[in-house]
């Protein structure tokens, strides 16, 4: 099985992942102007590596134990609210214990409600647009469980940033 072993944010419209990286081609900042901004990561089959939670921090907000944040605002140029990705492959990082991501992909949208209809697909209810004024963009991760096996957690702020 493979899993999101690697996460990272790309600079710029041509920018291009590392060799062996996946780049999600939606623009973080769409409607917004600013940097063109992309997420990429890497899989692999490690479990141990495999990351298990993915957190939106706010600008002074201190990165979580276990944690690695990556020093990219993702309203870079926008204008929006100061928000930093921060990624962990800790399983118990936060109450009860989390799945190995398997996938991750980007949701632009007019609306600030998504739907999680599809089996295994979270979205983070993040607005990674916040404050900018241009389409809301949400990050979504895909795990190998069914929506029951997460019964307990508090899905809905899985991501939030405190700002």
């Amino acid at each position: 099985m493979r899993y999101v072993t690697d996460l990272m944010v790309l600079e710029g419209r041509d920018a291009k992942p590392p060799s062996g990286w996946k780049k999600i081609d939606k623009d973080l900042n769409a409607g917004a102007g600013g940097t063109y901004l992309y997420f990429a990561y890497e899989t692999g089959d490690s479990l141990e590596r495999a990351l298990k939670h993915i957190e939106f921090l706010g600008q002074g907000q201190p990165v979580p134990y276990r944690y690695t944040k990556i020093d990219v605002d993702l309203n870079k140029g926008a204008h929006g609210k100061y928000l930093y990705a921060a990624f962990t492959r800790d399983p118990h990082s936060i109450e009860g214990s989390l799945e190995p991501i398997l996938d991750l992909d980007v949701i632009i949208t007019d609306n600030p409600d998504v739907d999680d209809n599809d089996a295994g697909w979270f979205t983070l209810s993040q607005d990674l647009n916040e404050g900018a004024k241009g389409k809301y963009v949400f990050l979504r991760c895909n795990f190998p469980v069914h929506h029951s096996m997460l019964d307990g957690l508090d899905l809905k702020h899985l991501g939030d940033a405190n700002v």
